[in-house]
């Protein structure tokens, strides 16, 4: 398999990290790439019955219309403001484009150094969407 599904008891969400190695203890996860990102997300989503939320790059903002159940978006440093104008769920962008946030209907911006603070402020997001 080119992808990897960690289910955590008690898990309130679904995390697709699609080409990205952050960790999410609270959640089960499952870490792809954009190639496989399809297979991943019917695997995963025919094993667990949780809310889904994306990680990624601009990938996850052009990818969030294929999701069933989606509830919102966590992008690292994207520029595509075409496909966030086209979100439907809430977006937290980190280090990204101000356009990009500017264009998601429910848009937040985050611009910090430190990974392991926004990976954090990530998990929160995901917390209060689920």
């Amino acid at each position: 398999m080119r992808f990897k599904l960690n289910v955590r008891r008690g898990a309130r969400a679904l995390v697709m990290l699609i080409g990205t190695d952050i960790t999410f203890d609270a959640f089960a996860t499952c870490q792809c790439d954009q190639e496989n990102f399809e297979e991943a997300l019917r695997y995963a989503q025919s094993r667990v019955a949780l809310p889904t939320f994306l990680v990624g790059g601009d990938f996850a903002i052009a990818a969030a219309s294929r999701v069933l159940d989606l509830r919102g978006v966590v992008a690292f440093e994207a520029t595509d403001s075409a496909a966030a104008a086209l979100l439907e769920v809430p977006l937290l962008l980190i280090d990204g484009s101000p356009a990009v946030a500017a264009a998601a209907a429910d848009g937040s911006r985050l611009v910090m150094a430190d990974q392991a603070l926004a990976a954090e402020v990530a998990a929160r997001f995901i917390n209060v969407y689920a």
